[in-house]
C-alpha cells in the first residue's frame, strides 16, 4: 500500500473512532459512512479493523457499533493527575449557575477548536454544543482565541478564501487578521451569528503559569442574551472563569 494511502486509511479510522467516541447512541454502519462521507462498504471494512484490535465492539443485536474495552485500559496509562475538563467543571458550573448561559470548554486542534467539555444552559430554551465537536477558528470564538494568542502560524494554515458559514462569518484573511489584533488587546473574542445566526459566544484564553494557552472558556447563548458586545458583568464572570482555571492548572 502506498504512504499516502496508508495515512489516508489511518485518518479514516480516526475519524470513525471519534464519531463513535461522540456519538450519543451507538452507531450503525450507514450512520457511520455518512458522518464519515465514505461508501458503506469503505466505511464496514475500516470497522472490521477497529473491532479487530479491540477498539470498538458490535452488538450482535443491533450491529451497532460502540467503543471496546481496549480504549479504556489505553486511557488507564495516562498521566496521573486531574484533566484540565476537571479541574474546570465545578467553577464552569458555578458561571452558568451565575449567567444562566452555557460555558464551554475547548482546547485547540490543528484545525479547529475542539470542544472538550460543556455545561449546558439553565433556560427553558438550550443553547450549546457537543463535547467532541470541532468548531470552525474563523468563525467561532474559541477558534479566534486560539488564532489570536496561539501559535502565530496557525494563521498561515487558513486558505486565503475563508468558508462562508453563515451570511455573517468572515470570509477575508485580511479582515480575520485585523479582527485578532483587536482581540489581543481586549483579551476576549466575540463571533456573533458567524457559526449560527442568532447566536452568539465570547470567548478568553485559559492561560498557565508561564503564559501558555491552555484552552480557551467560551460563553454561548442567543443574540438576544448575549450581544455582539458582552456586558462588563459577563466580561467579568469570563475573566474571573479563566484566570482560575489557568492558576489551578498551575498549582
Amino acid at each position: 500500500m502506498e504512504k499516502a494511502e496508508t495515512v489516508r486509511a489511518a485518518d479514516t479510522c480516526l475519524r470513525i473512532l471519534e464519531r463513535i467516541a461522540f456519538a450519543d447512541s451507538p452507531m450503525g454502519v450507514t450512520q457511520v459512512s455518512a458522518d464519515v462521507g465514505i461508501a458503506k462498504g469503505a466505511a464496514f471494512k475500516h470497522l472490521r479493523t477497529l473491532i479487530e484490535h479491540g477498539l470498538i465492539v458490535q452488538d450482535p443485536v443491533t450491529s451497532h457499533y460502540a467503543l471496546g474495552p481496549k480504549l479504556w485500559l489505553m486511557a488507564q496509562q495516562a498521566p496521573a493527575g486531574a484533566s484540565l475538563a476537571e479541574l474546570a467543571l465545578p467553577l464552569m458550573r458555578a458561571t452558568r449557575d451565575e449567567l444562566g448561559m452555557a460555558v464551554v470548554l475547548s482546547i485547540p486542534a490543528p484545525r479547529s477548536a475542539f470542544i472538550l467539555a460543556t455545561v449546558s444552559s439553565n433556560q427553558p430554551i438550550e443553547i450549546g454544543v457537543r463535547p467532541g465537536s470541532e468548531l470552525s477558528l474563523h468563525s467561532s470564538a474559541q477558534g479566534k482565541v486560539f488564532l489570536a494568542f496561539g501559535s502565530p502560524e496557525l494563521l498561515g494554515t487558513l486558505p486565503d478564501a475563508l468558508p462562508q458559514i453563515t451570511p455573517k462569518s468572515v470570509t477575508s484573511k485580511a479582515a480575520l487578521a485585523a479582527q485578532l489584533d483587536a482581540i489581543r488587546a481586549a483579551g476576549y473574542a466575540t463571533a456573533p451569528e458567524e457559526s449560527l445566526l442568532g447566536i452568539n459566544a465570547v470567548a478568553a484564553p485559559i492561560l498557565g503559569s508561564q503564559n501558555q494557552l491552555l484552552g480557551s472558556i467560551g460563553l454561548i447563548a442567543s443574540i438576544q442574551h448575549l450581544g455582539a458586545v458582552p456586558t462588563p458583568s459577563q466580561l467579568k464572570a469570563l475573566f474571573a472563569l479563566t484566570r482560575e482555571i489557568g492558576l489551578r492548572v498551575s498549582q
